[in-house]
Formats: structure tokens, sequence, C-alpha cells
């Protein structure tokens, strides 16, 4: 019986100290590959382009309103201290003491995708999307996944939690080709990013996640777009919820 247990504890120190080497190899073959990318000017290149924004049919320019009125990129500075905790709370509630990604996220993941026998959630933290939009990750791999997470480790690195919250602020998905907060903003409450307030922001903040589940103006029928509204309103109360929660 002694025997065994010993076996069994020196094949589970050799899978560690496995995982452990195939980890610091990956590590340095993404640390090598974003070392060029990680830097402050080569990601402002990415965040600071001005993209046009078109109507959903992908083709028509919605117009001159978002190219003369204002830059549709937003400083830290700008976004509402209330559309930051409603981030927080939709999308990882514990971004501000993780360095990059959560143990308690993962593990609940892992789970989750061993009981379905396939990759059916992630475990992101923001810094996590965040190294998926400015890297381009494309494939939903246990692979990509780790490097996405090395690529978090290294932004935690380089920026502080307010730099990674701005890039994300202009990086998410909105509609069309529009993304980032300044266009969410304009495109569903016609209002400047500063002046959202708490319901609005916990929609915009809740809308990350499914922009297309809960986005009323793109729907078809008039069924579709009441069950849009109905979504988006419970996925809103989920996030004033976590809000509330974490106050």
């Amino acid at each position: 019986m002694k025997k065994g247990i010993k076996v069994s504890f020196l094949m589970m120190g050799v899978l560690v100290l496995s995982l452990a080497g195939l980890f610091s190899v990956l590590y340095h073959q993404v640390s090598t590959e974003t070392s060029g990318l990680i830097e402050k000017g080569a990601i402002d290149s990415i965040i600071f382009s001005e993209s046009p924004v078109y109507y959903d049919d992908g083709r028509t320019p919605i117009g001159v309103f978002f190219e003369k009125l204002h830059r549709k990129y937003i400083q830290y500075k700008d976004i509402p201290k209330v559309f930051i905790k409603a981030m927080v709370a939709a999308e990882d509630k514990h971004f501000f003491d993780h360095r990059g990604f959560d143990t308690r996220a993962v593990l609940r993941a892992m789970v989750a995708n061993i009981k379905a026998r396939r990759v059916v959630q992630v475990g992101s933290t923001i810094t996590q999307q965040t190294a998926k939009n400015i890297f381009k990750r494309e494939k939903r791999s246990y692979v990509a996944k780790m490097k996405e997470l090395m690529q978090a480790l290294l932004l935690e690195k380089e920026y502080s939690k307010e730099e990674i919250l701005e890039m994300y602020a202009n990086q998410f998905f909105v509609t069309g080709f529009g993304s980032g907060l300044r266009i969410a903003g304009r495109y569903f409450f016609d209002k400047d990013a500063e002046d959202l307030d708490l319901v609005e922001s916990a929609f915009i903040a809740g809308s990350v996640k499914s922009p297309n589940k809960y986005n009323p103006f793109n729907k078809k029928t008039k069924a579709e777009k009441k069950e849009a509204v109905k979504q988006a309103k419970l996925r809103k109360d989920y996030v004033l919820g976590n809000m509330l929660a974490l106050r």
C-alpha cells in the first residue's frame, strides 16, 4: 500500500515537473514572438487606428459623424467610473487583484470543459481578452488559450491595470466595424461616453460578451427585437446585481 502511494506521488511529481517545463518553454516562445508587439508604440498603433464605422450591411458608412465630431478613442481618465465598475462586475470581478489570470475562473472552466468533453468555458480575464484582441487569437484550443494566458502575463508585466482597462474599453466589438466605448455610447444611446449613466453603462458592459445577442437594432423581426430587449434587460440586471455585491 505504502509503495503504491509512493509511486503515485512520484508520478504526480513527474507530471508537475513536465507541465512546469512545458510552461517554461512555451512562455519563452510566446515572450520572444510578442517582444516587438508588446511595446507601447506597437500596441498604440493597433488601438488608436481610426477605422470607418458602417451600418449592419458592412458596406454603407454611417457617415461623417464618427469621423468628424470626435475621435473614437477614449482615455482612461475620461471613462465614467460607473462604467469601469460595470465592466469589472460583468467580465472580471477580480481584475484589480489578479496578475493576468484568475485561478478560480480557470479551475471552474476546466471542470466545465471536462464534463462537456470540449471547450465550453474559457475563464478569461479582461487582460486575457485584451491580449486576444491585440494579438488576434483565432483558434479556440487549449494551446491557443495557454498562449493567450502568457500574453496576458506579459501585458500585466508591462502595463498598469488602468492602461489595460483603457485598451479594452477601446477594443470591444459593438456593431459592423465599430468598436469601443465611444461607438457604443453613440450607437445605443446617442451619447458621448462621458455622459453614460449607471443603467446605460451596465447595459453596454453586459453586452460585451455577446453583442449581437443583446442588440435589438440588428434584428429583422419584431419577435427577435423583443427577445433581444428581454435578454438585454436580464443581462443588465445581472451586471447591476454584481456591482451591488462588489460595492
